[in-house]
């Protein structure tokens, strides 16, 4: 699934030319995708005409702000991928879902062999409603977190953007040390931490030297501050190099380039391999049935 990383390679990527473009006509193929509008019609009607003003994100979601203040959000699910197209005359990729042609005749396409993954168009909510924010996303002191939540009430839950919400260690700390699970388990709550999945959490804890299973509350100051040291670090490293794509492929950019940050993974999709700090082999194990990976070693 795309993480953070990724999706923030396909914002940036996309950004530098859609932003000031009209959506002429949205074509839907598969209303699964736009299962949260009642009709495929009614998607493409909040859509049609109007030009996209701003490109951002929170958590996993790429967030399109339209010309009339409503916003399209996207979701990239587990397989899901932007393409551009110069015209329509380009080859369509099998499992092409949704086409958005703009005035100039460029084509954006959102492909997705499992269709997992979402579109909406989010209304803002009437003002002087107000919106409940995550708890965890409240402690944040700046960034664009906050005033996107209550643009877009269905992200209101998200918990904490590591890039968009701004949050020191002190107040990471307090999350940790209220939670009694493990630490995988905090780190892929998106409820909690917004954007990090099974690679950066596992490459995070890497870093940090911590075990998965550690319980988040049983961490010492020292390690809190580590771990928010090392989920900062990995994520900005993991952008640098446009993301990780792993031997499905099933990551790339608008431009079909696969990322290049699976060539410095430490730890993840490792089993077997030696641990480029201590030599010894990368375990993997199965929690709530998805694959961990970490050195028994290195990660105390």
């Amino acid at each position: 699934m795309p993480e953070l990383p990724e999706v923030e390679t396909v914002r940036a990527s996309l950004a530098r030319d859609l932003i000031g473009k009209k959506i002429k006509t949205v074509a839907v193929t598969n209303g699964r995708v736009v299962r949260r509008h009642k009709t495929a019609k009614d998607f493409r009607a909040l859509l049609e005409g109007h030009s996209i003003k701003s490109a951002q994100r929170l958590g996993k979601n790429l967030i399109f702000g339209l010309d009339n203040g409503n916003h399209l959000v996207i979701h990239l699910g587990m397989s899901g991928q932007l393409l551009r197209a110069k015209n329509s005359k380009d080859p369509k990729p099998k499992h092409t879902h949704v086409v958005f042609t703009f005035a100039q005749g460029e084509e954006l396409r959102y492909v997705d062999p499992r269709t997992f993954g979402e579109l909406y168009v989010s209304i803002p909510p009437a003002e002087g409603v107000d919106v409940e924010i995550s708890k965890f996303a409240r402690l944040s002191i700046g960034g664009d977190g906050l005033t996107l939540r209550r643009q877009i009430p269905e992200l209101a839950h998200l918990g904490i953007d590591p890039f968009e919400d701004q949050i020191g260690w002190d107040r990471f700390a307090a999350i940790m040390r209220s939670r009694s699970t493990s630490l995988k388990v905090v780190l892929t709550d998106q409820d909690i931490i917004a954007g990090l999945g099974n690679i950066y959490a596992d490459e995070s804890l890497f870093s940090a030297a911590l075990r998965y299973d550690r319980r988040a509350e049983s961490l010492s100051t020292i390690e809190i501050r580590r771990l928010h040291r090392a989920i900062s670090e990995v994520l900005t490293e993991a952008i640098k190099h446009g993301g990780t794509t792993l031997d499905d492929e099933q990551f790339v950019n608008p431009d079909g380039k696969p990322g290049s940050y699976q060539q410095y993974l430490q730890v993840y999709n490792r089993e077997g391999l030696p641990c480029h700090q201590c030599r010894l082999p990368i375990k993997r194990v199965t929690l709530r049935g998805r694959s961990t990976f970490f050195c028994e070693k290195c990660q105390s």
